[in-house]
């Protein structure tokens, strides 16, 4: 028997003496070894047994009180919390310690599928590290509506029961390291801090939520006017460090306007169509204008893929910058785009 089975049992021989005094003692004893043992559940379970012995005994079951909030933040992972600074600031300390500790660690590798349009999902993902890319088809038409970083969390929307499927799918562009909250887990907070799940979809719809999100998504396709070009482009993966990856690869030009282009290109998969949407792309051209030529360099992230038959797809890309205002109004849609002569089609 260890030592602190010995004191629990002397815990128990008090209480049939009726030492209620030396049982306390020996309860709150109890309770800071465990703690400190960052044994938390046990502790907690102490605890309610010390309220159980003696309800009275207000020092030791406030200062045990303190004592496991106080392990309890030693013990959190500071770089998550950084991560998340700004939803623990909402928190008390014992709502923000119960939260974490009612997280499970998930890990997922490049280009893996989290959840998918249509499923339930009762899970909030906060994610630590890496980039998700969250997806919508539209038809046969597949669109990017929002990628999430450090410190954001995404699946809210079934987490709090907005809706009871999820209207989006969520991939990983970059390998994954998150923090799970499931539904159950939350739900057995309620009764210790019935304000805690309002505060945290407070968080987590501070930005809006994915149906703000396609919303706005239909109303900027419409946003722009497009100039129809034909002509070639070159276009190269850009990866999240900025450097270009890959060979790259040849285009034809469909359209353009200040905030972004198409072009059509072959690929011979449709799993690696899927794979490039949520992309950063280098692309290169030399647009017609009325009375000349201009060569554009721009990056922008893959916002949608369109199939079409025999192996090709339209791409949509939308700028990290705008074009300059006026430049719509000089091309010349008359005139082709030029680009190197590459082989059209992605390597596989």
């Amino acid at each position: 028997m260890s030592e602190l089975q010995e004191k629990e049992t002397g815990v128990e021989k008090a209480l049939e003496a009726g030492d209620k005094e030396s049982a306390v003692a020996g309860l709150y004893d109890l309770i800071v070894a465990y703690a400190k043992r960052k044994e938390f559940p046990k502790a907690e379970a102490l605890r309610d047994r010390l309220f159980e012995v003696d309800p009275m005994a207000l020092s030791e079951i406030v200062k045990s009180g303190e004592i496991i909030e106080a392990e309890k933040s030693e013990a959190r992972d500071e770089g998550h919390m950084e991560t998340f600074a700004a939803l623990y600031g909402l928190l008390s300390t014992e709502e923000a310690n119960d939260l974490y500790f009612a997280l499970s660690s998930a890990r997922f590798e490049t280009d893996q599928p989290i959840f998918q349009e249509g499923d339930r999902n009762h899970r909030l993902y906060l994610v630590d590290q890496g980039e998700v890319k969250a997806t919508h088809g539209e038809g046969e038409r597949e669109v990017l509506l929002k990628t999430f970083g450090p410190g954001e969390p995404f699946g809210a929307e079934t987490f709090f029961f907005r809706t009871a499927f999820s209207t989006f799918s969520a991939f990983t562009l970059t390998p994954v390291r998150a923090s799970v909250l499931e539904r159950s887990a939350l739900d057995a907070l309620k009764d210790d801090h019935p304000g805690l799940e309002a505060k945290l979809a407070e968080h987590c719809f501070r930005s809006g939520d994915m149906e703000s999100v396609l919303k706005r998504h239909a109303m900027n396709r419409r946003k722009q006017k497009r100039v129809m070009l034909t002509g070639t482009l070159v276009a190269q993966i850009v990866g999240k460090d900025g450097k270009l990856m890959g060979k790259p690869f040849k285009g034809g030009f469909a359209d353009i306007s200040r905030g972004g282009l198409s072009f059509t290109v072959r690929v011979s998969k449709p799993e690696t169509a899927r794979l490039l949407l949520g992309r950063r792309l280098r692309i290169k051209s030399r647009l017609p204008l009325k009375g000349g030529k201009e060569d554009l360099e721009v990056t922008g992230r893959i916002i949608a893929l369109q199939p079409h038959p025999f192996n090709e797809y339209s791409i949509h890309v939308r700028f990290e910058k705008a074009l300059p205002e006026e430049l719509p109004g000089r091309l010349d849609p008359s005139s082709s785009a030029r680009s190197p002569d590459l082989d059209l089609k992605i390597e596989t």
